[in-house]
């Protein structure tokens, strides 16, 4: 992508009249002082009426720096952290201190601060009963609380640890400087785009896709969507960004004031009463959720949790949540009970393994704790893959369980890890089974022997590096297991037993670089074609195209076209055509 050096001295006339606008339509009906946001050194999430008449200087401090040369990923919020970045105003922090204290016996609490702020923050800490060995004070000058918007982004480039900084869509220079300061007090690169954004309208999975509303396109009006993914995939590795209506004509817009990612496969959606104004256009978007796939290839599981209303028309917003490591931290509004169990209770259901603590603050239904606490991720981080295995149609053999142990510390494993885990349901202790490398980087596999039929079969994996850093999937092991059902075998009549019929498997891994696996069954021998098609639908590879026996097949894709020549990164498509039909899965190849 080309960088636009010039883009911030062009005239502001046409953009400043559209933002001016919408962002007058955002103000909320209560002043700031009403709001029960912390007062002192402290500007609104929104922008106030002085702001307004200088949206044209959104941006001047930032200048773009080349996108990272390497292959870049972009980590998902439930991934290993050892910090946090939160703020300090002279008077408080903007959430709990029972929160920080809490967050302090498990991670560094990095706090933005003044000099002169130093001591109050340190008196407020301390006398709140908070960790002070993991207290760390950056020295900076900031506008607000909103580190979450503002901070920076984690990524992995060729494996090494860096940030990025988009340009904040407030007109506020302290801020929008604050990822460089952290990147020097982290000692890690900094990568600058020119992308007018903020951290809570952006979440991802750590596998290339993302979501925002349809703030970024508003706030960027000379970019197209084309080129605003390709800011996202060239500083952050996404290749699926997914851009959806925002759900209401006031507030600040930002997907995290009703929707979360919960984990790959999850999303937690914000539910209203049908007589809510925003009612139908979340509805709207739960629908058009439903028809995306997760980086597994399967429609996303689809989650709600109820938010009342707090404010005249304003309701709970209990997604403005943080995930930290092995704990939820979800605001609490107070003002019905109920409601507010209610919501921890929707968390627990969906996340089982995690602690799911609920905090009271001056929050509203579009600003809440993940607006003001930022995750700074290990850079040494011990991260496991595993796509679940799924009920069984047929229990014709031993379950493979495949997985991806993405080393960080670069101590590597120690030995006889990964392993993998498996029962019966219901049955102790587990049957412990060591994982063996695969044919792929980083990937292990280890095999469940067969078991009887349609029974319910428990798993979880393990691993362990040399730095001491252990993880399992699921989070909670091994009390919260991955479990599937095997099927029924297939029957025989005299002498004949029914063929299968043909099948396509997930590619493996997904997304991949510089090569990924594909593997399918065919039930008799028969003409076979195995075809790679672009986005657009245009034919790129073909891997085969011949008459072939029954039985499994693999084949081995290293991104490259019929002709030889690499592929860009992106979504593609295999198909796989048999004479009894024709079967077709999206994968995502990372350059």
């Amino acid at each position: 992508m080309s960088f636009r050096a010039d883009r911030f001295n062009l005239s502001y006339l046409a953009v400043v009249l559209l933002l001016s606008t919408f962002f007058l339509a955002t103000l909320p009906a209560e002043s700031y002082s009403q709001d029960g946001i912390l007062e002192g050194n402290n500007l609104p999430h929104h922008m106030t009426e002085e702001e307004l008449l200088r949206i044209n200087e959104i941006g001047l401090i930032e200048t773009a720096t080349p996108a990272p040369s390497a292959l870049v990923r972009q980590p998902a919020q439930w991934e290993p952290s050892t910090g946090v970045l939160i703020r300090f105003d002279g008077y408080d922090f903007g959430i709990p201190a029972s929160m920080i204290l809490d967050m302090s016996g498990d991670v560094i609490i990095y706090t933005l601060c003044t000099a002169i702020e130093q001591p109050d923050a340190y008196d407020y800490m301390f006398a709140a009963g908070i960790n002070m060995d993991n207290v760390q004070f950056i020295l900076c000058t900031t506008n607000s609380v909103w580190t979450r918007d503002y901070g920076p982004i984690s990524i992995f480039s060729d494996g090494s640890y860096g940030l990025v900084d988009h340009v904040y869509n407030r007109p506020r220079p302290e801020d929008d400087a604050a990822s460089y300061t952290v990147g020097t007090e982290l000692g890690v690169p900094v990568y600058g785009t020119d992308l007018i954004a903020s951290g809570g309208n952006f979440m991802s999975d750590g596998h290339g896709i993302a979501f925002s509303t349809d703030l970024i396109l508003t706030e960027n009006p000379t970019l197209t969507y084309e080129d605003v993914c390709q800011v996202m995939e060239d500083y952050l590795g996404i290749t699926q960004y997914n851009v959806l209506p925002d759900i209401s004509l006031e507030g600040i817009h930002h997907i995290d004031c009703w929707a979360k990612l919960l984990n790959e496969e999850t999303i937690l959606v914000k539910e209203v009463l049908p007589d809510h104004e925003d009612y139908a256009s979340l509805e709207a978007n739960v629908a058009t959720l439903e028809t995306l796939t997760n980086c597994y290839g399967r429609p996303y599981n689809i989650v709600r949790v109820f938010c009342g209303q707090i404010i005249k028309n304003s309701v709970a917003g209990y997604t403005n949540s943080l995930i930290l490591n092995d704990k939820v931290y979800v605001p609490m509004y107070e003002k019905d009970e109920d409601e507010d169990a209610a919501a921890l209770a929707s968390y627990a259901a969906a996340m089982p393994g995690y602690e799911v603590l609920g905090f009271p603050g001056a929050f509203l239904t579009d600003d809440a704790i993940h607006c003001r606490v930022l995750e700074i991720h290990d850079a040494g981080m011990l991260v496991i893959d595993a796509d679940p295995v799924q009920d069984l149609e047929d229990n014709s053999g031993d379950y493979a369980v495949t997985i991806l142990v993405d080393d960080r510390s670069e101590t590597g494993l120690v030995t006889g890890s990964p392993v993998l885990y498996w029962r019966l349901a219901g049955e102790t202790p587990f049957n412990p089974v060591a994982m063996v490398a695969g044919a792929q980087p980083d990937t292990y596999t280890g095999d469940i022997p067969k078991q009887a039929d349609e029974v319910d079969v428990e798993y979880y994996v393990h691993a362990e590096d040399n730095s001491g850093r252990t993880v399992t999937r699921p989070i909670g092991a091994p009390e919260v297991v991955y479990s599937f059902n095997t099927g029924v075998s297939s029957t025989t009549t005299g002498s004949e037993t029914p063929a299968m019929a043909f099948s396509l498997k997930q590619n493996y891994p997904n997304p991949f670089n510089p090569s990924t696996t594909i593997t399918f069954y065919l039930p008799s021998d028969g003409h076979v074609t195995l075809r790679v098609f672009d986005a657009s639908g245009r034919e790129v590879a073909r891997l085969l195209d011949a008459v072939t026996s029954m039985g499994d097949h693999v084949f081995e894709w290293n991104g490259k076209d019929s002709n030889g020549g690499s592929l860009n990164s992106g979504v593609y498509f295999y198909e796989l055509k048999t004479e009894s039909g024709i079967e077709s899965k999206k994968m995502i190849l990372l350059r």
